[in-house]
This record gives structure tokens, C-alpha cells and sequence, in this order.
């Protein structure tokens, strides 16, 4: 045998030493839930909620499994959206009654949606009376308020609200119900106050 062919099969032998070697650390990397990398361990990143040009919420008597006394936006109050776009919400009203709205709220008037009204099962309206309001959905920077109606039409088992509204440009803002109808006895307190129950953040992505 020649040297040179003796050569070539210890360079074949110790390139394939290290491509097992290489295998056998891309298994353990990847058993652990990491990849080789140059001298830094990855970092995980966290998930981050897909924007939605679709909101569907439904409004509940009571949070299943909370202790907190009161109604509350479901199931998250947590909305993400994208930057300068129309986004349609749509709210399921399970929380039927009337929480009537002190005279000449602003509350009870439709504002800062398309075409200036919102629609209860199909049915036009901007604006209720301030005794037949059940909650809004209220997004005060963006000039964005729906009352939302706590009258069931005859035959039916809930309301359901349907509007939408232009996002602008990227940035958090806060939503909240503008109707008193907390547990403490002006109606402002426990899930009034509380994020994750009658308010929330709006996350608009770029």
C-alpha cells in the first residue's frame, strides 16, 4: 500500500471521527432543546399573540372559577391587533339587565366606529337611552365607545354586538367598560378596576 493511499484513509477516517462527533452533539443539543452555537446558549423567546382583525368577546355574569363578584369580558381581555387596519369586534352580551348610566353620558352614545353605528343582531343603532345600557366596550384614547344593550329580544337567548374600527399607528392602549356595574355600591370596584375582568389592553402591532 502506497503512503499516499495510507493517508487518504486517515483523512477519511478522522473526517467521518468528526462528523460522528458533530452528530452525536447536534442529538444532545437538540435532546436538551437547544442547537450548537458559538459559544452563546440560545435564548428562548416568548410567544407573542397573532394579531387579529377579528375580536369575538362574550360578557359573563361571573368569571368561571373566580372568586371576584361581578361581570366580566371573555376569554381574555388581552387583544391584539394590527397597525392601520379595520377591525370587526363582536360581543356576545350574557349578562342581561339594564345598569343605568347617569343623565347625558357620553357612554351611551356610539362613538369612533365605521359608519358611526354598531349593530345589535343586525339592527342599526348609535346611541341607547342611559337606562337600557348593560356595558361598553370603551377604548377612550382612540375615541372608540359602544354601549352595549342588556335588553334580550323576544325569542332569543343573548345580544350580540357587532362594530368596527380603524387601528392607527403602533402602541398599547387601555379598553375598559365605562358602565358602573361593580360590586362595591357606587359600582366602580372589583372587576371594574381589575385587568383580565371589565378592562384590558389593546396591543396594536406594527
Amino acid at each position: 500500500m502506497s503512503i499516499n493511499t495510507r493517508i487518504s484513509k486517515v483523512s477519511i477516517a478522522r473526517v467521518a471521527s468528526v462528523a460522528a462527533l458533530s452528530l452525536m452533539l447536534t442529538g444532545a443539543f437538540a435532546a436538551c432543546g437547544r442547537t450548537p452555537s458559538s459559544g452563546h446558549a440560545n435564548v428562548a423567546v416568548p410567544a407573542v399573540a397573532k394579531a387579529s382583525t377579528h375580536i369575538n368577546l362574550t360578557i359573563e355574569a361571573k368569571k368561571p372559577g373566580s372568586t371576584v363578584d361581578g361581570p366580566s369580558y371573555m376569554p381574555d381581555t388581552a387583544l391584539t391587533v394590527p397597525a392601520n387596519s379595520l377591525v370587526t369586534v363582536t360581543i356576545v352580551n350574557n349578562d342581561a339587565g339594564d345598569t343605568a348610566l347617569p343623565d347625558n353620558s357620553p357612554f351611551a352614545k356610539v362613538t369612533g366606529v365605521e359608519s358611526g353605528s354598531a349593530y345589535v343582531d343586525g339592527v342599526a343603532y348609535n346611541s341607547l337611552t342611559v337606562d337600557k345600557v348593560s356595558h361598553t366596550f370603551t377604548i377612550p384614547s382612540l375615541g372608540v365607545n359602544v354601549p352595549i344593550p342588556g335588553d334580550v329580544p323576544a325569542g332569543q337567548k343573548d345580544i350580540s354586538v357587532t362594530f368596527s374600527f380603524r387601528t392607527g399607528a403602533a402602541g398599547v392602549y387601555m379598553w375598559q367598560c365605562m358602565d358602573p356595574c361593580g360590586s362595591d355600591p357606587v359600582g366602580w370596584g372589583g372587576p371594574m378596576s381589575m385587568k383580565g375582568y371589565m378592562m384590558g389592553s389593546l396591543t396594536v402591532t406594527a
